[in-house]
């Protein structure tokens, strides 16, 4: 059998990306880094010095995943289209859940050198301790306001109420987020997997806003534009406009050109960033996170500033599309008007051509008629002159030489007109035929 040459990548693309297996208690320290689309190999060696500090295997070249236990805790890295993710855990009891962060344990010079700009940093707690009431366990809200620095808090269960999850998602003063995740009685793939949902909703949300200051830049920009075109649309109708379509053709183009500069600069953010919040919707019904009494829904909070930042990408997208297409029947307007007034200058100097040529072959007769008699003129005179001596010499007899003279002018004026009209002809059927 011949198996197709994809077959089996896009086999081991099924199993790429895997839940890592977690047991509670344990914490978590969460990077997205941007790096933009050509940032993977420098991500990749970055990743592999802080391998080799503490002697453990480096990720395979092109790798866009890898886990390693380096010890003090372990590391997962995942390259993406744009950004790469360092997720560290540490399984160790729980006590205050924020005092102690695994980040603090990543060596500093790796940490102060990091390459790209930081888009997301989250500590995550994850506690043994059941989906009861928060009450039950001590989690009531003076505690939980003493954790997340006296913001208010979000709180939602989660798989079906068997965990429970809490956070404010606000940056506190070591740069990083806080979420509180209590769970009991989950396998250690499905925890994992759980954890994984959580911080992926986190990261995808936040790329997905990315778009938002973009937007909002281009708006005014586009309101510009909107402006141009249409006074460009109003001197096209105007039919007694003053502006030449020269100027007219710069004006169009100028704004086209501004009009193409906010496309490249947004397009891509705004498919990727609604690719990112597609991902979201889907880890938000993968976790199917329900209210719980007293607290701020995770759904409500989260898509408060996500959905209308979401129609405000996809409303300007929509509308940089709607200027495009406007732009493009203005400058097929504008060509129009400016080929047909061609059309009409070249048929006017056609039809200049012509009464030149219809003049100048008047004037080819008129001076045709001319040269016959003058070269007929001449021609009878050399035929007297001829006819003269014959009769001095007496070859003519009787006849007198006036006479003879007189006779011979019809035949040359005819031989003469005769010969100028063939030769007329043969010049002008020559260039014809080259």
């Amino acid at each position: 059998m011949k198996f197709h040459s994809e077959r089996e990548a896009l086999t081991l693309e099924l199993h790429d990306r895997p839940f890592r297996p977690m047991a509670a208690p344990l914490r978590v320290s969460h990077l997205a880094i941007a790096t933009g689309e050509r940032g993977g190999e420098r991500d990749h060696a970055q990743f592999a010095a802080l391998c080799r500090r503490y002697g453990k295997a480096e990720p395979a070249a092109g790798a866009k995943h890898f886990t390693v236990d380096l010890g003090p805790f372990t590391v997962k890295w995942e390259r993406h289209t744009e950004f790469s993710t360092y997720t560290l855990l540490r399984e160790e009891p729980v006590g205050q859940p924020f005092d102690e962060t695994v980040f603090a344990l990543v060596p500093a010079e790796w940490r102060d050198g990091l390459y790209g700009e930081v888009m997301v940093a989250l500590h995550l707690t994850v506690t043994a301790d059941g989906g009861d009431p928060p009450n039950s366990d001590g989690a009531d809200g003076n505690r939980l306001s003493r954790w997340f620095a006296g913001n208010p808090v979000f709180g939602c269960a989660l798989a079906d109420g068997s965990a429970r999850l809490y956070g404010d998602l606000r940056t506190h003063d070591d740069g990083f987020e806080r979420l509180l995740l209590r769970a009991a009685g989950f396998e250690p793939v499905l925890l994992g997997q759980l954890v994984q949902r959580v911080l992926e909703l986190v990261t995808y949300a936040r790329f997905a806003m990315l778009s938002l200051p973009i937007a909002r830049a281009a708006s005014p920009r586009l309101e510009g534009i909107e402006r141009g075109l249409a006074e460009v649309a109003g001197t096209l109708a105007d039919a007694g406009r003053g502006e030449s379509d020269e100027a007219l053709l710069d004006r169009l183009s100028g704004h086209s050109a501004e009009l193409e500069d906010v496309v490249a600069a947004s397009n891509y953010r705004y498919g990727a960033s609604t690719a990112y919040a597609e991902i979201v919707d889907n880890r938000l019904r993968d976790l199917q996170p329900a209210a719980l009494d007293g607290h701020i829904n995770l759904v409500g909070y989260l898509m408060r500033r996500l959905s209308p930042a979401m129609r405000t990408c996809a409303s300007v997208a929509a509308r940089q599309e709607a200027l495009s297409r406007r732009a493009n029947r203005l400058s097929s307007l504008l060509r129009t008007g400016i080929e047909v007034r061609l059309e009409a200058q070249n048929r006017d100097l056609l039809e200049s051509m012509n009464r030149r040529s219809a003049q100048a072959l008047a004037l080819q007769r008129t001076v045709e008629g001319l040269s016959v008699v003058a070269v007929s003129y001449y021609a009878i005179g050399l035929v007297k002159v001829v006819l003269e001596g014959l009769a001095k010499a007496g070859r003519l007899g009787e006849v007198s030489p006036t006479v003879a003279t007189a006779l011979a002018v019809p035949v040359v004026v005819a031989a003469i007109w005769l010969g100028l009209r063939r030769l007329t002809h043969r010049v002008l059927e020559k260039p014809r035929a080259e």
